[in-house]
């Protein structure tokens, strides 16, 4: 029972679903903070985007990858090529046709098109300009990813009354998915070098990249304190939840090099956190 559970989480993984689930409890988390109504369609064109922001990026590496792929995520990718470029197309037309004929709030479809579109250059720019431009890719996905995240709540809410703590649990975020993506990298370095692939570990090197991780993990620890003091007590509870996801993080890297995918899954959980929101009104 253990080993087909774990064979189609290795699925859910390897198909992204864990990102696209993990996106939408961000997306909640911002709604919930701001107090605001959202409709499931824009959580399907979250889920949907995310899907097939990652999927492209993923089949971008595995055609790159001379030979077999020594990850198991980029193997599936290109044994499954075809395939998912099918699946990919048919996302993008259900996308479309979802926002043009149920969003009604055209600003977001404009900022939602744009926001893609540098989303994806982004990556053919990275892919492009390969280890020079290696430092910027867990950086530039993060920002990306707040982006991606905030971006309705942010349209949605009343003009002129956006309060403070929003921007101030948006840079929380953002120092977080940065803080998780360098961590990925970190544990990725041996199948990304085998398969000569730019990483900023390569760039980097092991010990300096493991230092910016430690720098890093103090400096959001500190940050998501320091709400606790800044902000008013009706947000303490946002910023307990944000606290206890980075500091699963921070266990997380201290077990990097134990099982990976033990870790890899912890990481996983702390993003679904948010979630817990739902039962408090």
């Amino acid at each position: 029972m253990a080993q087909v559970l774990n064979k189609y989480y290795n699925y859910f993984q390897w198909l992204s679903l864990d990102v696209v689930l993990g996106a939408c409890a961000g997306l909640f988390f911002f709604q919930h903070l701001l107090d605001i109504t959202l409709t499931p369609v824009v959580y399907v064109l979250m889920s949907l985007a995310v899907w097939g922001i990652y999927t492209f990026d993923h089949l971008m590496d595995a055609r790159n990858i001379e030979g077999q792929a020594s990850s198991a995520r980029h193997l599936f990718h290109q044994e499954n090529f075809n395939k998912l470029l099918i699946w990919l197309f048919l996302v993008g037309i259900t996308g479309f046709y979802l926002a043009f004929n149920y969003i009604k709030f055209s600003r977001l479809i404009t900022f939602g098109i744009l926001l893609g579109t540098m989303i994806v250059g982004n990556i053919m720019f990275l892919k492009f300009f390969g280890k020079k431009m290696t430092f910027l890719k867990e950086l530039s996905t993060a920002a990306f990813y707040t982006a991606g995240i905030t971006l309705v709540p942010l349209i949605r809410f009343p003009e002129g009354g956006l309060p403070k703590a929003f921007w101030f649990f948006a840079f929380g975020y953002f120092l977080m998915a940065w803080f998780n993506l360098l961590l990925l990298s970190y544990m990725d370095k041996d199948s990304d070098m085998k398969d000569n692939m730019n990483s900023i570990v390569n760039v980097l090197g092991e010990g300096l990249t493991k230092n910016l991780l430690s720098g890093l993990l103090y400096i959001g620890l500190a940050y998501i304190l320091s709400l606790f003091f800044f902000l008013s007590s009706m947000y303490y509870l946002y910023a307990l939840v944000l606290l206890i996801m980075f500091l699963i993080h921070a266990l997380a890297f201290a077990r990097s090099k134990n099982n990976k995918e033990a870790v890899r899954r912890q990481i996983d959980a702390a993003y679904m956190l948010p979630f817990l929101l739902i039962f408090v009104f």
